[in-house]
């Protein structure tokens, strides 16, 4: 296997062709990004930025669908993406290794850690890293339930179906190496996503999110009020990074990435670097995206708004762990998907049966066509060889006839040559099943036995046997009546020997 990852070169590159479509509609703005995927790219066709604030959700619901239908995209993925100001995180430790294990401990913790029941959140986490050989540095995140129900609702009544939830800066963390150019294998790095209500702000380590913390304070804040809130904008970062350091994740990251709408901040980069004790780059993101033109105009007239998480959602929602789908609706899922097996699996078995009948209806057809011409061919030669089967058979019952002629006469002749003078036959019958007996009176008892014996020497006579002998007086005489049975042996033609 070639060594060489193709993603890495091409930031946009994936496997699917299929069209992409992110979403964010998590606060007063709802923004969507349509990528369409190539044999080697991925590119960014239109951007959507819409100011939602007041209105309700059937107005959200039908906005989403117009912009579809614009759209023309044939069953694109649709990937949510759900920014740090609505999840709870909360980095903890787990005694064990094993991932079963571990999401089993998490289940039960993870109430510990909110003021909701377990009924009302979705749970999902980050495995960190293993230290002290048993444990794992887990990044819990919980979300409350109602918020992914209503973004499913909104999204049902506009007829469209969520491929996936993910987690803003986790997807964030994985894209900075391809979008951002920023490496994070050796040394963690601090991000600051700056959005317009809020600024998302994490650290990675080896393209991994590993903290996470909410500022609310946006875009809008640092431009319209800047004198308040550029100060309360630096104690919250410098918060956030004592608050790391409190935890003892990893090591203190080296450096701070500036991010998402950041065209109009340009002093900001300066007055960052004065007050934190770490160097902070600001990075533009659209420099290293395949965008097409008409998503750059539009992304250009939008001042406050960051279309970062959306575009880093449609990189790379197939390596993310965290989807913040409920339980029952995978468990749904899992059912359809294995519903629409079974069918493919019938329709399978269905052809196969049809192909198989079709085959065999097609040898039956082209046998019986070949039949029919072989019977067209040989039609005049049957009508010959019915006549000529007729004629044997007349011929051989004839000769069957001439065979057996006179031999009950040779059979007679046989007897006569072969009794003794001394011997008088009384009786002699043979039926059609060449059974043959006679009867008969012998002057004494040898001459029975000799006539037995002269018949057994006959060719004519098998299996000749001497069924009862019995002496009577005749007169003065002594005689010796018999019987003797045999069978006949019509193999014997003398005619033709």
């Amino acid at each position: 296997m070639l060594g060489i990852d193709i993603r890495r070169l091409n930031p946009l590159f994936g496997s699917s062709k299929r069209e992409l479509v992110g979403i964010d509609f998590s606060s007063n703005t709802l923004k969507l990004a349509h990528a369409r995927g190539y044999p080697n790219k991925r590119e960014i066709v239109n951007l959507l930025n819409r100011d939602i604030a007041g209105l309700t959700d059937v107005e959200i619901s039908k906005i989403i669908r117009a912009y579809f239908n614009d759209l023309a995209a044939k069953d694109p993925n649709i990937i949510n993406t759900i920014p740090s100001n609505l999840v709870m995180t909360k980095n903890i430790e787990v005694p064990s290794i094993d991932p079963d294990e571990i999401r089993e401990i998490i289940n039960l913790q993870a109430p510990r850690h909110t003021p909701y029941s377990r009924e009302e959140i979705i749970i999902d986490h980050i495995n960190i890293g293993t230290y002290k050989h048993s444990y794992s540095k887990i990044l819990l995140v919980i979300v409350p339930r109602n918020v992914i129900k209503r973004q499913f609702e909104i999204l049902d009544k506009a007829g469209l179906k969520l491929e996936c939830v993910l987690l803003a800066p986790e997807s964030l963390a994985w894209s900075i190496p391809r979008i951002l150019k920023v490496e994070t294998e050796d040394l963690p790095v601090s991000i600051l996503h700056i959005d317009e209500d809020f600024t998302d702000f994490s650290i990675v380590f080896k393209n991994k999110v590993v903290f996470i913390r909410s500022i609310p304070i946006g875009t809008r804040n640092l431009l319209d009020e800047k004198e308040r809130y550029e100060m309360r904008f630096i104690e919250e970062i410098k918060r956030s990074l004592e608050a790391y350091h409190a935890e003892e994740i990893e090591r203190n990251p080296n450096a701070l990435v500036l991010t998402g709408a950041i065209e109009e901040l340009k002093d900001l980069e300066t007055v960052l670097n004065n007050n934190l004790q770490l160097p902070v780059k600001m990075m533009p993101y659209f420099r290293n995206l395949t965008i097409s033109n008409e998503s750059l105009k539009a992304a250009s007239m939008v001042r406050y708004s960051s279309f970062l998480n959306v575009i880093t959602s449609l990189i790379s929602w197939e390596e993310m762990k965290v989807n913040l789908i409920p339980e029952e609706i995978k468990i749904r899922r899992s059912l359809e998907e294995r519903g629409r097996d079974l069918i493919k699996a019938g329709i399978f078995t269905l052809t196969v049966f049809v192909l198989i009948f079709s085959i065999l209806i097609s040898k039956i057809y082209f046998k019986s066509s070949y039949l029919k011409n072989l019977n067209n061919k040989y039609q005049t030669l049957n009508q010959e060889t019915e006549k000529l089967e007729k004629d044997f058979s007349k011929v051989s019952l004839i000769k069957n006839y001439l065979s057996s002629r006179g031999y009950s006469l040779e059979v007679l002749t046989e007897l006569h040559s072969v009794a003794p003078l001394d011997l008088e036959l009384n009786d002699i019958r043979f039926d059609e099943q060449d059974k043959f007996s006679i009867r008969g009176t012998a002057e004494s008892m040898s001459t029975v036995f000799s006539f037995v014996d002269n018949m057994k020497k006959s060719k004519y006579f098998e299996d000749v046997k001497t069924k009862y002998t019995t002496k009577r007086k005749d007169g003065l005489k002594d005689v010796t009546d018999f019987e003797i049975t045999a069978l006949l042996n019509k193999k014997v033609d003398p005619v033709r020997e």
